[in-house]
């Protein structure tokens, strides 16, 4: 049968300056308080009965906020429903991505700093759309060792955002492979796309059927498309690759996992290496253990291959118009710009949070104006160095905790003024002297009371560096669940 689940949770947060550390609403989805505030979330749904072939299941996850930029703020979160026959599952509606390298206790979240997802992390609001999903297919003939899964989805935004109305595609396939009993290999790719809507520099993106097919081979825009689609690509293209090793022993799992970020066919055939997260996890079967689950992350995007590919332009080219010439010379790629893009001007965020690595910072975070009411202009920091260890496991076998530690060394973006330079812009458009560094952390933990189906889970954080402002928050929230 479905297992129902109901939970509900309340939950105060504090913090020394007004603005609650970085960990205390990255890879929360959205819906963690910003500043000083409290929460409400109340969240139901069952799972899919395994005894059926034709499965069902649904989820509602509703909430109340008040912080500085939601007064009593009403949140869905999420609203779905799931249809699964045998591999296909179909869900629609507001669906949370699922996260991976859970430690101790899933309410706690992942240790790792990506959520496992680096284009997708969980760190921004869920969209509302619908997905076709294949789960894990035997590919026949392979005795088993190869399985194939993937992903079909579409989806519309619904903040406010400089081209409103516009629409996310989502493509992903991946591969696994088994050598031996004990071996598992990944490989994928996960696609996505922004496109239609209205600009208002630009006009309107239409969203025709065609133009729907042209995102989804990376085909350029027709005679509707404004002159920027008709010249590259219609639509925002980007996307990470995914290269993953698991050695599952009989009492735990060792992964290594390589996230490649790209925006454009440079960084998808790794001219852009050796940019990326680079992950070594360890984790155990026992979640009793003092430490259950150990992530370690690298990060490094300094490359962005490199700072142009060029040629000269042709006359042809250059009485054209094309804004990819400057100087008399054809841009075919490089100074990639992560999670940003010309035309789509809020790049890749949503209510005002970075979709994809959390540690790229949405522009207005260093004058402290990023807001999910307003529109947000892109990523002023996608150039960084970065180290992330999270740990899990339970305080004497008995209290779940996560620990995470981050720290970054931050360049700001590609800019071009005569040449491609990196910078950091501070509010009153100078330059910073880079690296700008960051140091966040964060521990939580879960009190079981009385045998009881209410926990408490007290959190604290810490925030120190040139980008957030320095200084510790807390939260406390009390969670029942039946």
């Amino acid at each position: 049968m479905n297992d129902f689940v109901v939970s509900l949770m309340l939950l105060g947060a504090l913090s020394q300056n007004g603005t609650m550390p970085f960990w205390a609403t990255a890879n929360s989805y959205g819906i963690m308080p910003e500043s000083s505030g409290a929460l409400a979330l109340v969240r139901a749904g069952t799972s899919f009965d395994e005894n059926h072939t034709l499965q069902w299941r649904w989820g509602l996850s509703l909430g109340v906020r008040n912080d500085r930029d939601s007064a009593a703020g009403f949140i869905p979160d999420e609203a779905f429903a799931s249809l699964r026959w045998k591999c296909l599952r179909l869900d629609a509606g507001l669906k949370r991505t699922e996260q991976d390298f859970l430690g101790s206790d899933p309410r706690l979240g992942s240790v790792s700093s990506t959520g496992g997802r680096y284009i997708n992390s969980g760190n921004a609001r869920t969209m509302p759309g619908a997905s076709i999903n294949l789960e894990p297919l035997v590919i026949p003939f392979t005795g088993g060792r190869l399985k194939l899964r993937g992903r079909f989805g579409d989806w519309f935004t619904t903040d406010t955002r400089y081209v409103r109305g516009s629409m996310v595609h989502n493509t992903a396939a991946f591969l696994e492979g088994r050598i031996g009993e004990r071996l598992f290999l990944t490989a994928g790719i996960d696609h996505y796309t922004i496109w239609g809507g209205t600009s208002p520099s630009e006009g309107v993106f239409p969203k025709t059927f065609l133009n729907y097919l042209r995102i989804l081979v990376g085909a350029s825009g027709g005679s509707d498309a404004p002159e920027g689609e008709r010249i590259n690509a219609l639509g925002d293209h980007r996307g990470s690759e995914i290269l993953r090793a698991d050695w599952r022993a009989e009492n735990w799992t060792l992964t290594l996992r390589h996230d490649i970020p790209y925006e454009d066919r440079s960084g998808m055939i790794f001219r852009n290496f050796p940019d990326g997260v680079n992950t070594i996890a360890l984790s155990f079967k026992d979640k009793d253990r003092w430490v259950s689950d150990v992530a370690y992350e690298f990060h490094y995007t300094m490359n962005q291959s490199g700072t142009k590919e060029r040629r000269p332009a042709t006359q042809e080219e250059i009485d054209s118009g094309d804004p990819r010439i400057i100087d008399g010379e054809l841009i075919l790629g490089g100074a990639d710009n992560y999670t940003n893009n010309y035309s789509f001007k809020s790049g890749w965020t949503y209510y005002g949070r970075q979709i994809a690595n959390p540690l790229f910072f949405p522009t207005g975070t260093i004058a402290g104006t990023v807001s999910r009411r307003t529109v947000t202009f892109g990523t002023e920091n996608n150039l960084l160095k970065a180290h992330h260890l999270g740990v899990s496991g339970k305080l004497f076998r008995k209290l779940p905790y996560r620990l995470m530690l981050t720290y970054s060394e931050n360049y700001g973006r590609y800019l071009y003024d005569g040449v491609f330079t990196r910078a950091y812009v501070l509010p009153d458009g100078s330059y910073a002297d880079v690296p700008l560094r960051q140091f966040s952390s964060a521990f939580s933990a879960i009190v079981r009371l009385w045998r009881l189906p209410l926990s408490i889970i007290p959190s604290i954080y810490a925030d120190a560096g040139d980008i957030l402002p320095r200084g510790f928050g807390a939260t406390l929230a009390i969670v029942y669940q039946l």
